[in-house]
């Protein structure tokens, strides 16, 4: 009787239950829930959890990975972790007042917009809203398959005869 080798699938749920933590570290980012995910967010999850959750509340884009929501933050937690941390436990005492639960356990989008409402003009909302600003619209990455934008196009002799007519994405 002859077998021939058998083929295994390695799944996502397979590898992560095989890996130990969950998590594969490849550098400085990992493999979590919503794709790769930088280091720093797997070592204070909750933390991650909460400020991924604002993010995408200020910035809506269903199709773009957890990580690009994530990396911008990083080097403000090294420069202002107080005010993040102080903000979000501030957010999340809100919530618990209002709904009985933490800001990112609240599952209607229209009960966290009202609680961002509520401190839009503090800095904590601020400093979160204008690193991410920069880091999601600014991040080449994302120009072309989520934004349609092609980048510069001086060094192409300008809009002119390139671009100005070619915008191809439906949400505008």
């Amino acid at each position: 009787m002859t077998t021939s080798p058998k083929t295994t699938l390695l799944s996502r749920r397979r590898f992560l239950s095989l890996s130990g933590q969950g998590a594969l570290l490849a550098g400085g980012l990992a493999l979590g829930a919503g794709g790769l995910w930088p280091r720093w967010a797997l070592a204070e999850p909750d933390l991650a959890a909460g400020l991924l959750r604002m993010g995408r509340d200020i910035y809506p884009h269903e199709a773009i990975a957890d990580r690009y929501y994530l990396m911008p933050l990083e080097p403000l937690l090294e420069s202002d972790r107080a005010l993040i941390a102080d903000g979000l436990a501030d957010l999340d005492r809100r919530a618990r007042q209002a709904h009985g639960k933490r800001y990112g356990d609240l599952e209607r989008e229209d009960d966290r917009v009202a609680l961002l409402r509520e401190i839009e003009d503090g800095d904590f909302f601020q400093t979160v809203r204008n690193t991410l600003v920069v880091g999601l619209y600014d991040n080449p990455e994302l120009w072309q398959p989520h934004f349609g934008y092609e980048g510069a196009s001086w060094q192409q002799g300008g809009y002119l005869h390139r671009g100005f007519d070619d915008l191809v994405i439906d949400w505008l």
